[in-house]
């Protein structure tokens, strides 16, 4: 663990260095290898130099806004962080090891889920947007997100600088003293199945607190992720709407961590579904088959449409995307599903609004062990099958690599109907 008395000598050394680096970089403005930039961007964030340090970000990560303001920040886990200052730190869910046995084309799944814990960070910090907890002397709580701080770092805000274990990050100038004890909910970017696996058992903190405290979000949360919210006794007075480029500072903010929801925690999915169905016993309608598209984000769509089209309707489909749905028009259209069809992916998670007797279908690239839907599905106590599709000549839309358009083999899907029974 780097603390903020190492970065010291870091800083001063690194600010030393930093004219001598900053000459080396533009001698040779074209050539420069990122390792050399990301060094001099280091000793330019350590000699105050903002605008070139911004400047040099900006070559690292191409086409982005701007990086400004930057800060070099040590980096601790939750746990490191609390005990080094006798911070109230718990083991409230040991892990568990998950056994599914296989389906007609899912392979028996065997995983071991990660503990949850709790912890309580006097004068933490939040900036919106951003995923992870900052304590009161400005260390990044490195496993305090949703994503390892490796993917996180991927994003423009922040430089993981592993030799000395700490963190390049954006951290505006502006700090806001909020005088409330909070839960840190956040949100994740525009994903709303990430909203629902990953973000919403964070509630489960207010249980182990056994109180009601206000809850931690980005001012700009959208609507969706709101009424989801009121499914759980939420309102909008239960939220402290944390405005962009400022950094929050609470009097107390507790972190509930949850653990990986990929793949899933039993009690984590059981916690967000039964709230969201209010433990009601669904039953699936016969021939009532559902294709969940992903038309909003545009990423792994159908590349024969017109086929696929006249496929859905033969078979009689209700075709939607979660996305234009309210929760409502979710439980709906899913509450007595018999059949549920989609490409992979988050649109895939209204599973959590369907009967437990329903089937799950997922469309993909390419065959995989797949811990994410159909472990899923087999903990709902769902039939979970794959129907393996070709990529398309044309990639589509690519956020991921991943995301690639499929080709949907429309006989060979017939024929899965067939053999599951729901032809």
């Amino acid at each position: 663990m780097t603390t903020p008395a190492d970065l010291v000598a870091v800083r001063n050394g690194m600010a030393n260095q930093y004219r001598q680096l900053l000459a080396e970089v533009k001698a040779d403005p074209n050539g420069a290898s990122p390792a050399l930039l990301g060094k001099t961007m280091v000793a330019a964030v350590c000699a105050n130099d903002q605008v070139n340090a911004v400047r040099i970000a900006q070559r690292l990560v191409p086409n982005v806004p701007s990086f400004a303001p930057l800060r070099l920040s040590p980096l601790a886990t939750l746990a490191e962080y609390c005990q080094a200052r006798a911070l109230r730190y718990e083991q409230v869910l040991a892990p568990t090891r998950v056994e599914i046995a296989a389906s007609l084309t899912s392979p028996a799944l065997s995983y071991d889920t990660e503990p949850a814990v709790f912890a309580s960070v006097p004068r933490a910090q939040y900036i919106p947007g951003w995923d992870f907890v900052i304590g009161e002397d400005d260390t990044v709580v490195r496993d305090s997100g949703y994503m390892p701080l490796d993917l996180a770092t991927k994003s423009f805000q922040t430089f993981h600088i592993r030799g000395i274990d700490s963190l390049v990050h954006y951290s505006p100038d502006e700090e806001r003293f909020v005088d409330e004890e909070v839960l840190f909910l956040s949100t994740p970017v525009n994903n709303v199945g990430h909203w629902m696996i990953d973000f919403l058992p964070r509630l489960k903190g207010l249980a182990v607190l056994g109180r009601k405290v206000k809850l931690a979000v980005p001012s700009d949360i959208p609507a969706r992720y709101l009424e989801l919210l009121r499914a759980f006794d939420i309102s909008d007075s239960d939220l402290i709407a944390c405005a962009p480029q400022v950094r929050h500072r609470f009097r107390m903010c507790h972190v509930y961590r949850p653990g990986r929801a990929e793949p899933p925690n039993p009690v984590h999915l059981g916690f967000v579904r039964e709230t969201l169905t209010g433990r009601k016993t669904l039953s699936p309608r016969a021939g009532k088959r559902v294709f969940l598209a992903r038309t909003r984000i545009g990423t792994r769509r159908i590349a024969n449409q017109p086929e696929f089209q006249a496929f859905l309707e033969r078979h009689d489909f209700t075709a939607a995307d979660p996305a234009d749905l309210s929760l409502a028009e979710q439980e709906t259209l899913l509450g007595d599903a018999q059949l549920i069809l989609g490409p992979y992916g988050s649109n895939l998670f209204g599973m959590y609004l369907a009967p437990s007797a329903c089937t799950v279908i997922t469309l993909i690239s390419a065959v995989q062990k797949d811990l994410v839907f159909a472990a899923t599905a087999g903990l709902l106590g769902m039939r979970h099958d794959y129907v393996v599709c070709e990529n398309a000549p044309e990639a589509g839309l690519q956020l991921q690599k991943k995301d690639r358009d499929i080709i949907v083999d429309c006989e060979a899907l017939g024929r899965r109907l067939a053999d599951l029974g729901v032809a």
